[in-house]
């Protein structure tokens, strides 16, 4: 992503590509679908066509994710992009289980799908296609951060499986002229379904349960924290994520002989510094004073005139 770009510009260009995309997918495999009889076809259009629904979905909830913080929402509106997350969730296992009902009933019936070149052809270009769709949601995702790029890639990529499977399964039939394999590789493709959607589901229910950041992260911060001199301590370090951004709020320890306007700036300082580690973080640091001065390296009191303010030595 070029410097220029702002994160929300370059989600909302990435899921207009998948909108783009996704819409001439389904409509060549929903052609195709109908003229083969292929039940793999017609469950890679219908995934399509919810691809094309839940990316437009994703573009309004990014809009809605990046706008500012305002009153009825102090902590902005970051959340959306979980919401949204959690709802595709829901489309991918209504369409797993959709597709694996219907593997069953044909695979119980012994219905045959017909023409299978003309199958083949569409899905080489929608496997193909598909993937190419996820990497740039995955490297646009990563970029900023956007729990919903991430999820709407996860998503695109069971329509590599699905598409690839259904593939597999026309190529075999048109080797062994049987249709089993149609109705086995869609009850297969389903279950890979169902199992992205649960990991899908845990990644959106922790964000929206205001699960702690990672422990690495976590880490950066503590040695942000203890990095400058006066920090004696910290306490209640909280830390949850809302979208692409992250809420950091802790309470640090300081010297008590720190002036007011010193005590401040540390703050002020330390705040910048772990916002400037963490990618999105929104921090809030309390100062709080030591009981005493045990530590004459960290005590101001005792410290030379040049030790003063080393919190600022690396501005």
């Amino acid at each position: 992503m070029s410097p220029a770009a702002s994160p929300t510009s370059a989600k909302i260009r990435a899921e207009r590509v998948a909108i783009g995309a996704a819409a001439a997918l389904a409509l060549g495999k929903l052609v195709t679908g109908v003229l083969t009889n292929s039940i793999g076809l017609l469950s890679a259009a219908a995934d399509s066509l919810f691809d094309v629904l839940i990316s437009a979905f994703n573009l309004f909830s990014i809009r809605i994710a990046d706008s500012p913080a305002d009153e009825g929402h102090p902590f902005g509106h970051g959340k959306a992009e979980n919401l949204a997350g959690l709802l595709q969730t829901a489309v991918i296992v209504a369409v797993g289980g959709v597709l694996l009902i219907e593997a069953i009933r044909r695979l119980v019936r012994g219905t045959r799908p017909e023409h299978a070149g003309w199958g083949i052809a569409v899905m080489v270009v929608a496997t193909v296609v598909s993937w190419l769709i996820t990497q740039h949601l995955r490297r646009v995702g990563r970029e900023t951060d956007s729990v919903v790029l991430m999820a709407d890639a996860l998503h695109y990529q069971t329509d590599v499986w699905t598409n690839g499977g259904v593939l597999l399964g026309l190529l075999l039939l048109w080797v062994t002229g049987s249709g089993l394999f149609d109705a086995l590789i869609g009850i297969i493709v389903a279950g890979v379904i169902l199992a992205s959607a649960y990991r899908l589901l845990v990644r959106s229910i922790h964000d929206l349960m205001d699960a702690a950041l990672p422990e690495v992260e976590q880490r950066a911060i503590e040695e942000v924290i203890h990095r400058h001199r006066f920090v004696v301590d910290h306490r209640s370090l909280r830390t949850r994520r809302s979208g692409s951004q992250r809420q950091v709020d802790f309470t640090i320890v300081a010297c008590r002989h720190l002036p007011l306007g010193e005590a401040h700036d540390l703050v002020d300082h330390v705040e910048k510094e772990i916002a400037a580690t963490i990618p999105g973080a929104h921090v809030v640091v309390h100062a709080e004073p030591t009981d005493d001065c045990a530590d004459p390296s960290r005590c101001i009191g005792q410290a030379r005139p040049a030790d003063l303010l080393a919190h600022r030595s690396d501005e």
